[in-house]
């Protein structure tokens, strides 16, 4: 049986799979108009109009994918703990906190049935920690647990297109041109706003073709401004590209699962010493589940040889050599 923790992360990465085409179709459609205008004493000028808001369907993927990401984290930490203990153990859940002062109280209910090594590294993982590059999974961990929040109230509003820095190009047969104004930032739909403007010394007639591209972008992004990391500035808000910032948090999450998938072997590796430590002379055998298989499994022991043995366990496919 497939652990909850990958399938929550499966369904995440389907969610976002399925907003990732969602977008590629809004912006593949092209969903603005440009106009040029030859104004002799402004310059010659191109307008943006955005025809229509993102669907609704995006920010719902978006949404799903998140509270999926956010599920496999407390199913990674509900698993390791009735692995540790032996049983059913309730009321458990992966802590994201932006303050040390309630680590001890939370992590003491929580974590109460994970064991010590596991406990530090996922206390390591805190953001209240900082958000420096080398725990660069602190800060992914903070966004999902923010935008999973914000989720929960309301659905994620992703309404705004932006046109990014360096989203605006044109093309011209002949030498470079003056530009004196270049648009970036927020798209308001039905609202014409100046995409690109000449200097007045650039002939209005020239044969110019500008190019754009959008981005979808979140219109709140408190959340993901909630806690720069110290040292360095949060984008501004309209950098906050929807389907990068997502991808990073599913793979953020993914790599923190892994790093705790570990834990469910260190405990197994310390049964086995323990039976290394046997001088009956007897069999040993320690039972546990793999977290890909269907049942348990079951590895025997030789204690006659067991001294000269090497235990290596690897969380996809335990074995004894």
């Amino acid at each position: 049986m497939i652990p909850g923790n990958e399938l929550k992360l499966g369904r995440a990465r389907q969610h976002f799979s399925e907003a990732s085409r969602l977008l590629a179709a809004y912006l593949g459609a092209k969903p603005y108009d440009i106009r040029r205008d030859e104004n002799p004493t402004t310059g010659l000028s191109f307008w943006i109009t955005l025809k229509a808001e993102p669907p609704e369907d995006i920010a719902l993927a978006v949404g799903d994918c998140i509270h999926n990401l956010r599920s496999a984290l407390d199913h990674i930490v509900y698993e390791l703990s009735c692995h540790t203990a032996g049983q059913h153990v309730p009321d458990t859940a992966f802590p994201i906190l932006v303050s040390p002062q309630k680590w001890k109280s939370i992590s003491g209910q929580q974590l109460r049935a994970v064991p010590g090594p596991a406990l530090t590294r996922i206390e390591l993982l805190q953001p209240y920690n900082g958000l420096d590059a080398m725990y660069w999974t602190r800060e992914r961990l903070l966004q999902v647990h923010e935008l999973d929040i914000a989720d929960k109230h309301r659905n994620l509003n992703l309404a705004v297109a932006n046109v990014p820095e360096t989203g605006v190009l044109y093309g011209h047969n002949g030498p470079q041109l003056k530009v004196i104004a270049v648009h970036k930032g927020r798209l308001i739909e039905g609202i014409e706003t100046l995409l690109l403007r000449f200097d007045p010394s650039v002939d209005v007639r020239a044969q110019v073709e500008p190019y754009t591209s959008l981005e979808v972008v979140f219109e709140d992004p408190s959340p993901l401004n909630r806690a720069p990391a110290a040292g360095r500035q949060s984008p501004p808000i309209d950098e906050w590209d929807v389907e990068a910032t997502v991808k990073g948090l599913v793979i953020g999450v993914d790599v923190v699962l892994r790093e705790i998938r570990a834990f469910f072997w260190f405990e197994l590796s310390r049964t086995s010493q323990v039976l290394n430590r046997d001088g009956s002379g007897r069999q040993g055998r320690v039972r546990f589940v793999s977290l890909r298989g269907s049942g348990a499994l079951e590895h025997r022991f030789d204690s006659r040889v067991r001294r000269r043995r090497r235990t290596r366990f690897d969380w996809r496919d335990p074995v004894i050599h």
